[in-house]
């Protein structure tokens, strides 16, 4: 557990002791901890997430009726993650996010989703909010709910390893980086939606500067934008998020059936296995039908 998390938790217990309410159980979950605490014979569970790029999140998990929601909305204060567009005072507008960035294996896939002020209800009800919150199995359940109704709100711009590995490499040879080509996708997936809906802006998660986004396509520079860390927290943005993960999750299966093996997301000693099992098997060089070949992962393979 890192000394964020850590600090955290450490003054959640004080405050949640103060309303008495005792810790009862602690676990590690993917990501972080989760914390249960208990008042009056009833339990409520807090799930504790940190980045290095986004801080400290939280989400209380349970039941919406539970007569401690409240209280521990209270102690959280402003940290209990519900997506919220608070950014903007837009009625229609564009989200987007990326997945599989940081993993060796598998697809880059971009997605950007439309969005109406009076629809935020509903996305919420059927369980969006930033994907690295939802485990696969209950990302895959919301996904679908989220094309079943709003499949014209997406917008998909996916890179399998191949064309990926292609891209990648014209960018290097005209001096750009990762950031740039991830700007590009981002603008293109934007103005794709511009083309079919009209609205007044877009969120994107800040991971790179201003100027790199607006200048990355033609007509960019028009597009009202807020560029923001933890850009998760707009629905928007959490939708094209469990879009994004869902099509990459996808793109992993696919090549796992393809080449009869299992292809693990991220880049850990696991992933360094897999990838020299499919060297073995198939040949280091055709690495770059399945794998993101700049990472330093490939070194090792």
């Amino acid at each position: 557990m890192s000394s964020e998390v850590l600090g955290f938790t450490a003054a959640l217990i004080r405050r949640a002791e103060k309303v008495g309410m005792k810790l009862c159980g602690e676990k590690e979950i993917n990501y972080g901890v989760q914390l249960k605490f208990e008042k009056n014979g009833e339990t409520i569970p807090i799930n504790i997430y940190h980045s290095k790029k986004k801080g400290i999140s939280t989400v209380i998990g349970g039941s919406p009726k539970s007569p401690l929601r409240s209280i521990t909305q209270g102690i959280l204060g402003k940290a209990d993650v519900e997506p919220t567009a608070d950014s903007h005072t837009w009625n229609k507008w564009a989200g987007t996010d990326e997945s599989g960035k940081g993993d060796f294996f598998g697809a880059l896939v971009v997605c950007g989703f439309i969005i109406e002020k009076d629809q935020i209800p509903e996305l919420l009800k059927i369980g969006v909010k930033d994907c690295k919150l939802l485990k696969d199995p209950e990302l895959l359940q919301v996904a679908k709910k989220l094309y079943s109704g709003y499949a014209k709100n997406i917008e998909v711009l996916m890179l399998p390893p191949l064309k990926y590995n292609q891209l990648y490499q014209k960018f290097r040879e005209n001096n750009k980086k990762l950031n740039e080509m991830l700007a590009w996708m981002h603008s293109r997936v934007i103005m794709n939606l511009q083309e079919k809906h009209e609205f007044e802006g877009a969120v994107v998660d800040k991971f790179a500067s201003d100027k790199t986004l607006t200048s990355s396509l033609k007509g960019m520079e028009e597009i009202n934008l807020v560029h923001k860390i933890k850009a998760e927290e707009d629905p928007a943005v959490a939708a094209a998020s469990i879009i994004a993960r869902y099509h990459f999750l996808n793109s992993l299966q696919t090549q796992s059936r393809k080449y009869g093996m299992e292809f693990p997301k991220g880049a850990s000693k696991k992933v360094i296995k897999a990838g020299k099992d499919f060297a073995e098997q198939f040949g280091k060089e055709r690495l770059n039908e399945v794998a993101k070949v700049h990472f330093k992962t490939i070194e090792k393979v």
